[in-house]
């Protein structure tokens, strides 16, 4: 039987030892000062970012608040200085979540990873760094703006995925005007839940954009809330360092640029996510089944359920939560079709429930691949479609390229799918862990989804950093992680080359001065 998650008790402990050290003048001493610097220049870097978000940022085109401002207007004055403050900003937070790494992924004397920092203290590191992006404009995104126009179509029509916002609201609409051009006719893409906190939000505020941002930024900040509460749980589940866990998983600059700045869905999706394999494989692996047992695996199918509701790709999670729970009735056939028909009934009726109080009705269904249009470079698949188009166009074959992506994308899908069923059945024989399972599921779903932006890679790094210890996954996915956080720009949106450039040479420049300051006069640092 898999064990229970045991009650944390050790961080009160552990900051009593450090404090003690700390008093003694001991080599912990200078290394917790260390740690206490790293902090700080994190915290001073995303609060930059928050200043120079004014300017930088991916502000409304209409109804935005800081212009005619005579002091934070004139950060809309300065938008090349703005951008160098943002990009210096945030290339120095991803530095400081890097330099945390010898204190999350140190490794005990079995040579498994043992952090040589407590969860308070490094809770303590994330929300410092969390905060200030929390309290700025949004960067890096314009989709909140989307968010808001989906919100006042659900409101307004009967079927909220007909229409997209410029043929639902007008052109001149104030919702509509601040929706990026590339999805102003696109439909609603997310799925019902999503929809229903679309809908909340513009009953609350109306068209008023700052308010419906804010009320977005709260649903963002619950879901990594959740996240937070979640992934060292899974961790322990694991057997996996639940502080290098949460290193990973929420502390990774994606969440706090991404999710935190960003304000996109997935911060609501994996936190539900997370909590429902925390609630449903805790029920799975628990002795006995009564209706205590039942109910907690009622609820994190739901939640489960209810994060594939904002978007889709998470609902092959109950595919290994019902693996798992068919390997605890026997792992045969009759078990497996028997867990199989439970975890249909209940998403079934739990997507039931949410089309109904939504009112989507079923082209929700229909409209989910409409961001799959897009030629994203971040896809392998898609990648290749378009280089091979290109060569056969070179060659004089004729311009074939969309007819070669469809194949390749397909053949990729289809790729993805058969290693997932393998995955599931690798549960089921009790090969892997169904987090394991999922992790590396997801994994290949992003590498071969037809469009992937940098934070769809935390669709798979949240339950392989609850899962995967070695070495040789952690240190591609940090390097991936630190590249993908520096990738989008503070706007969101394409810039003029040139000014990406120049952005890009200051920031280079800005960030080398700190850091030959920082080696060369490591003093200026230094506090009690």
């Amino acid at each position: 039987m898999a064990r229970d998650y045991p009650r944390r008790g050790a961080g009160s402990v552990t900051s009593r030892l450090h404090a003690q050290e700390l008093s003694t003048g001991s080599p912990l001493s200078a290394e917790m000062a260390r740690l206490r610097r790293i902090r700080l220049i994190g915290t001073t870097a995303a609060v930059a970012m928050a200043i120079g978000a004014l300017g930088a940022g991916a502000l409304p085109v209409l109804q935005n608040p800081i212009a005619g401002e005579r002091l934070f207007g004139l950060w809309l004055r300065l938008q090349q200085s703005s951008m160098t403050v943002v990009m210096a900003g945030m290339v120095t937070v991803t530095l400081c979540w890097l330099l945390l790494a010898p204190y999350v992924l140190g490794r005990d004397r079995r040579g498994r990873i043992s952090g040589r920092i407590d969860r308070a203290t490094l809770d303590r590191v994330i929300a410092s760094w969390a905060l200030p992006l929390a309290l700025a404009p949004p960067m890096f995104s314009r989709d909140v703006y989307s968010y808001l126009a989906q919100g006042a179509i659900g409101n307004e029509l009967d079927d909220p995925y007909e229409l997209g916002p410029v043929p639902a609201l007008g052109t001149s609409h104030a919702l509509t005007i601040n929706v990026p051009d590339i999805w102003r006719d696109t439909p609603n893409q997310y799925g019902p839940l999503f929809l229903g906190v679309q809908k909340v939000i513009h009953g609350l505020t109306g068209d008023d954009v700052v308010a419906g941002t804010i009320l977005h930024r709260v649903v963002a900040v619950i879901g990594i809330l959740m996240l937070g509460w979640a992934v060292p749980r899974l961790a322990e589940y694991c057997g996996v360092s639940d502080v290098a866990a949460l290193w990973l998983a929420v502390a990774n600059p994606l969440v706090l640029f991404h999710l935190v700045s960003g304000i996109h869905s997935e911060a609501l999706m994996m936190g539900l996510l997370a909590v429902g394999l925390v609630l449903a494989l805790r029920a799975v692996n628990a002795p006995g089944s009564g209706w205590r047992t039942t109910s907690l695996f009622i609820l994190g199918t739901v939640l489960v359920t209810g994060s594939a509701l904002v978007k889709l790709p998470t609902v092959v999670a109950l595919g290994f939560i019902g693996m798992a729970l068919a390997r605890r009735w026997g792992a045969s056939w009759s078990a497996t079709l028997r867990a199989a028909s439970v975890m249909v009934a209940v998403s079934g009726v739990t997507t039931g429930a949410a089309m109904v109080v939504t009112s989507s009705g079923l082209g929700w269904i229909t409209k989910l691949g409409a961001a799959t249009s897009l030629r994203s470079w971040l896809s392998p698949p898609t990648a290749l479609g378009v280089i091979v188009g290109g060569i056969g166009q070179y060659l004089g074959l004729g311009d074939h390229t969309e007819q070669i992506l469809v194949m390749v994308q397909t053949a990729a899908l289809v790729a993805a799918g058969a290693f997932t069923v393998r995955m599931l059945f690798a549960v089921q024989a009790g090969r892997i862990n169904p987090v394991g399972g999922l992790g590396v599921s997801m994994a290949a779903i992003v590498l071969c989804f037809p469009v992937v932006q940098p934070w769809y890679v935390l669709w798979a790094l949240v339950p392989l950093a609850a899962w995967a210890s070695r070495v040789e996954f952690r240190l591609p996915v940090v390097a991936v992680s630190a590249v993908l956080a520096c990738f989008t720009l503070p706007p969101g949106a394409g810039l003029p080359p040139f000014v990406t450039v120049q952005a890009w040479a200051a920031t280079v420049a800005v960030v080398a001065v700190l850091l030959v300051a920082l080696f060369r006069w490591p003093g200026l640092l230094r506090f009690r």
